[in-house]
């Protein structure tokens, strides 16, 4: 017999092979869990590259922030950097609150800013953790009916013997290895990304409390004494 060393070796054109030999419903749910697959990952791809642009950004921003408060940098040369950088958070959060006259107009500004920033940032995150929730049910699904199908045959041609229950199998294994392959990097990005997102929003927090403390309205004496906070190290973006 050759058939034991067959489904240890399959191959990619193997596996196509046998899921054209699948049943719809095999075929669909591989289908529909590739599809999932290629858009996570394009997710994960657009997200991770934003936030990696923000937390570079970001740091950028703190120094010149720092700079500014210092009085080694002039108010004017911070506005115009931040207005070239729309694409930072904390960015658009300065210039909305540093010309707000009172630290009540600087807090209403300032969540309306965050806001707005985090709901850009979680732009996308609902389909990883659709995936993640989807995909697992599906390759279930698809092995079920795989064992279904294999048991089915062989009532039907009274063998058990690999060659009847081959195909069968082979759909419940391959639905159930989409399904991990598509859920597993899913959840993983998806924890990632909504960690540093809520880096992000601590990050905006602490601008707020800064801007509220050196609004206008306070003198620009003490504006020039006005310092960040220190971040806890917990809040790091890493």
């Amino acid at each position: 017999m050759t058939h034991a060393p067959f489904l240890a070796s399959l191959g990619a054109a193997e596996i196509l092979d046998l899921l054209s030999k699948s049943s719809f419903l095999g075929i669909l749910d591989v289908v529909v869990l590739v599809l999932l697959s290629v858009l996570c990952w394009a997710v994960m791809f657009d997200r991770g590259r934003l936030l990696a642009s923000v937390r570079r950004g970001h740091l950028e921003f703190w120094d010149r922030c720092d700079a500014w408060m210092q009085g080694r940098l002039d108010r004017r040369e911070l506005e115009a950097w931040c207005r070239s950088r729309p694409d930072l958070p904390l960015a658009n959060l300065w210039r909305e609150t540093a010309a707000q006259p009172t630290s009540q107009a600087v807090r209403r500004s300032a969540e309306r800013v965050a806001y707005a920033e985090t709901e850009n940032l979680e732009r996308y995150l609902i389909i990883l953790s659709t995936t993640v929730t989807v995909a697992p049910f599906l390759g279930l699904l698809g092995t079920v009916w795989g064992l279904m199908q294999a048991f089915w045959e062989m009532s039907v041609l009274r063998s058990a013997n690999l060659a009847v229950v081959a195909p069968g199998i082979t759909e419940a294994l391959v639905t159930t290895i989409a399904g991990l392959s598509a859920a597993v990097p899913a959840v993983v990005f998806f924890n990632l990304f909504v960690r540093k997102i809520d880096l992000i929003g601590n990050e905006m927090e602490r601008l707020r409390s800064l801007m509220e403390e050196a609004a206008p309205s306070a003198g620009e004496a003490r504006l020039a004494q006005s310092r960040r906070p220190e971040p806890h190290e917990k809040e790091q973006i890493r």
